[in-house]
């Protein structure tokens, strides 16, 4: 494969990632975009020079020629737009969360196999070079056994788009734990092995969104909508091997400033992970001395290399590393954590 077609479903911010990546990638060529508002779709197409625009992705599916599809629309969109792709036999790298259910995302996995065709999910963290390095420590057993793990997605003002869909239960699926948690949550599990879940203790808050504080720039402000979901999520898991892990998102809170960060505690060391200043150190023993090591890895464009995994995986030299498996088991997580919270006792797995 000289080149690979690609088409985008949806024309809105996170669609500028993936516009941005494909820059990077000499097999990608985007060749259509659409978008509900055909209008959006051809600024985008005007800006990236994409030569096909469309205001309903299904006209798209059927009269451009494409191998590949990226789905950039809302949460509740992703499972029957990934459907109608996986049915009109392109290969799909849907945006997270993968869906807004399990349900949904077993229907995913199950067309993707029926067509034959990669079904990725863009986990664009687990590329990132800072990672890369803790996972090739943990396959070394560097920290020995890791027992627990602190990780979130914390923010001081960051509600994106209130009052539209993404405030919006029936249309996100919840708030920050299934916006930003998502990515954390996968993260620290593929780090960790996806280890299988014993029982999940979730609690929810929404103490800004319904009074319209704590709002950020991103997405269109709806004076109008509705904000029905949380606005900080917090969870304990325990899984079979006696690991445990909290987690923490939230998009508005009375903090310091705003933190993506993981922290993995291991018998023979430990490390920490913080993705906005790009820190990582680790924690060690050094002839018998408390020892902190603080590390640069080369940096990496992660949405670049999300890309050009999807496309290895399309061409058979390698396999996909975001599996639509993986982010089946994340979802039925995040799902347990919603669960937890709405009944106030914990969800026990068999």
């Amino acid at each position: 494969m000289s080149t690979c077609k690609i088409g985008l479903i949806g024309a809105g911010g996170i669609a500028l990632a993936h516009l941005e990546a494909a820059k990077g990638e000499p097999r990608a060529e985007i060749v259509a975009i659409a978008d509900v508002s055909k209008e959006t779709a051809a600024e985008k197409a005007e800006q990236y020079e994409i030569p096909h625009v469309f205001a309903d992705y299904r006209q798209m599916l059927s009269e451009a020629a494409l191998d590949a599809v990226i789905v950039c629309v809302p949460n509740y969109l992703h499972a029957q737009a990934a459907l109608d792709a996986l049915a009109a036999g392109k290969h799909l790298l849907c945006e997270k969360p993968m869906a807004m259910n399990s349900g949904q995302a077993e229907a995913m996995i199950e067309a993707a196999k029926r067509a034959d065709k990669i079904l990725m999910v863009a986990q664009n963290n687990r590329f990132r070079s800072q990672a890369r390095q803790i996972k090739s420590w943990l396959d070394e057993g560097k920290f020995g056994n890791v027992y627990h793990a602190k990780t979130g997605w914390v923010r001081r003002n960051g509600i994106p788009g209130w009052g539209s869909w993404f405030t919006q239960k029936e249309l996100a699926g919840g708030g920050p734990l299934i916006d930003i948690g998502v990515h954390m949550l996968d993260l620290t599990l593929w780090l960790l092995g996806h280890p299988k879940p014993v029982s999940v203790l979730g609690q929810t808050y929404a103490e800004f969104g319904p009074k319209k504080r704590g709002l950020s720039e991103w997405g269109r402000i709806d004076e109008n909508g509705v904000f029905d979901v949380e606005d900080m999520a917090v969870a304990m898991i325990t899984f079979e091997n006696g690991f445990s892990l909290t987690l923490d998102a939230s998009w508005a809170s009375h903090i310091e400033k705003e933190n993506v960060f993981l922290q993995l505690y291991g018998q023979e060391g430990g490390v920490s992970l913080g993705l906005l200043d790009e820190q990582l150190a680790l924690y060690h023993e050094w002839g018998g001395v408390m020892a902190t090591t603080e590390l640069s890895p080369k940096p990496c464009q992660e949405r670049v290399a999300l890309l050009s995994n999807f496309l290895d995986a399309i061409e058979g030299k390698a396999e996909a590393l975001c599996t639509p498996e993986q982010a089946l088991y994340i979802t039925r997580l995040i799902e347990a954590i919603y669960q937890s919270a709405r009944t106030g006792e914990a969800v026990r797995f068999s």
